[in-house]
């Protein structure tokens, strides 16, 4: 028989993608994951992870990518299960969105929903576009904010809000105000790719990859702004968390790039259970992000 744990070891396998650290966060040992692992195989009579001698790191072979899926799946109902038992009134709604959108943009209406909405739980996850886009269609979402447009069946889709770009560098650097792109060295530029709007603009101005780094989370910008000559180009939103340590000044480029369009992903059938939070939340967001006068607010959202 199938049990928990061996589809949690499965689960925690596949999400570190090494057995080594598995095991770590599990607090048990490789061979007794590497046990449930067999086991489980075992039960379903298909092997579902492939294992090379001599490393630690696995891959999904087709069956392990399908069983992947019911795995998930699973995971969530007995979470459904788990909040029906424990509840105690209290719904939880499940919001995933980008690490720079969580770090700087909803702290605090995270903040104003714990304050105010005592019945509410939040339960934040923080991956890339790509990835929210899979977690919602496997149901493991209630909401959530991308930046990009992807194919989508059982997810309602809708461009929530819009927001300028600006130039940052630290206090040392000598811009002025308005900055053509001419006047920035692509040697000193600190990348993020925001979408694909973002990389055909930038890369009529310095084509080629000529910047000499490209950061995968906007947390890790500050750290190399602090030299004289480097910049970097980010929305409003995050700038204005980073301009708070007054380390750094903001400029406006002559030629001004694609505003960053924020998407809200939506299901398109909710878990009754969690209708009413869910619609609380989405209310009280839209509410939230409307009064930033530096967010411009898709009209036709309700």
């Amino acid at each position: 028989m199938v049990t928990p744990e061996m589809i949690q070891a499965f689960l925690s396998v596949v999400e570190c993608g090494n057995i080594t650290l598995a095991a770590n966060n599990l607090f048990t040992t490789q061979s007794n994951l590497s046990k449930q692992i067999k086991m489980l195989e075992g039960e379903l009579g298909v092997e579902l992870l492939i294992r090379k001698k001599g490393h630690s790191t696995v891959s999904l072979t087709p069956y392990g990518k399908n069983f992947l899926q019911l795995s998930r799946n699973w995971e969530t109902l007995m979470k459904e299960i788990y909040d029906v038992k424990n509840s105690r009134h209290i719904t939880e709604v499940s919001i995933g969105a980008l690490d720079r959108i969580n770090s700087f943009t909803l702290t605090d209406f995270y903040n104003h929903i714990l304050d105010h909405h005592t019945d509410i739980r939040i339960d934040t996850h923080t991956r890339h576009s790509r990835e929210l886009y899979r977690m919602m269609e496997a149901n493991q979402l209630d909401l959530a904010l991308v930046s990009s447009l992807m194919p989508a069946s059982n997810i309602k889709v809708t461009p929530l809000y819009k927001e300028l770009m600006f130039v940052i560098c630290s206090k040392e650097t000598e811009l002025g105000k308005i900055v053509k792109p001419s006047d920035l060295d692509p040697d000193k530029e600190v990348f993020s790719r925001w979408s694909d709007e973002f990389e055909i603009w930038h890369d009529q101005y310095w084509p080629g990859k000529q910047y000499r780094i490209h950061v995968g989370t906007t947390s890790m910008t500050p750290d190399y702004l602090t030299e004289k000559g480097r910049w970097s180009i980010m929305p409003v939103s995050t700038l204005r968390a980073l301009l708070k340590s007054r380390q750094f000044t903001h400029h406006t480029l002559s030629e001004e790039p694609p505003k960053r369009t924020i998407y809200l992903l939506e299901q398109k059938q909710p878990r009754e259970s969690r209708e009413e939070g869910i619609r609380l939340i989405r209310n009280q967001l839209i509410q939230y992000l409307s009064k930033d006068p530096y967010l411009e607010i898709n009209p036709k959202i309700k």
